[in-house]
């Protein structure tokens, strides 16, 4: 039924970001943001109060472990056998666990005081806070990695000078972030296309997480150029992704 297909076609994830607010796009860098939306210390508010329950903390930890291990694959190659990190926006730990498995020194860092316990219930380092606030030595390590963080930070910019900061010389930082671009190339097709041909981009549209766009920032290769660079930091690698499997 009609109904059925609506409820089938929501976002595939639940995020902090979920109030009705317009979406624009800067004409200039093509940066999709949401407007107007909570001061910063709101949302800090926010994060730090999210309430799970030890049961779904577990099931998403069993997900979010499968996922971490795809993603100590993928950073393997940029890192020396046993580097040195943070990733921000730890959440239940789950990339946490799968660095440790290879015997990498790997920090946490995540506001949310549940979370927090539970990683370190599980032996995993985690920083109740934020990344210019964590215990490292500056220039110190050799990777800094945001898997689906970035785009939740009102303002980058302090996270992104404290990554500078703690990355040693030809360190890495790793970005996961949605697709500004793609939700606009989307949004675009579907005024454009015949009620049988919109429905499957609105489903791709859901499958990431891209209906409500539930994120505070939307970026894409242009506008994370222009937003790194003042940190002297240039993009050294771009791959395509999809939000579940």
């Amino acid at each position: 039924s009609g109904g059925d297909d609506e409820a089938a076609l929501r976002d595939r994830a639940d995020f902090t970001q979920d109030y009705a607010t317009d979406i624009v796009a800067c004409r200039g860098c093509g940066l999709v943001l949401r407007n107007p939306r909570p001061p910063a210390r709101a949302i800090a508010r926010a994060y730090r109060a999210d309430s799970y329950g030890p049961e779904r903390l577990a099931s998403l930890f069993a997900a979010q472990l499968e996922l971490g291990r795809r993603q100590v694959a993928e950073a393997a190659p940029f890192l020396p056998e046993r580097p040195r990190l943070i990733e921000v926006g730890s959440f239940v730990g789950g990339f946490l666990a799968a660095a440790q498995e290879r015997r990498w020194d790997a920090l946490g860092v995540d506001p949310g005081e549940e979370v927090g316990a539970f990683c370190r219930a599980r032996g995993l380092r985690v920083h109740g806070g934020t990344l210019d606030t964590a215990p490292v030595e500056p220039a110190s390590l050799h990777a800094v990695a945001i898997w689906n963080t970035l785009d939740q930070l009102p303002d980058p910019a302090p996270t992104l000078r404290a990554a500078r900061r703690l990355l040693r010389p030809g360190g890495v930082l790793i970005l996961r972030v949605p697709s500004g671009a793609c939700f606009r190339l989307l949004c675009g097709l579907q005024e454009r296309l015949p009620p049988a041909l919109s429905g499957p981009l609105r489903a791709a549209m859901a499958w990431n997480n891209l209906l409500a766009f539930p994120y505070l920032h939307g970026y894409a290769p242009r506008t994370l150029d222009l937003l790194l660079r003042p940190y002297g930091l240039r993009r050294v690698g771009l791959r395509a992704d999809v939000l579940p499997r």
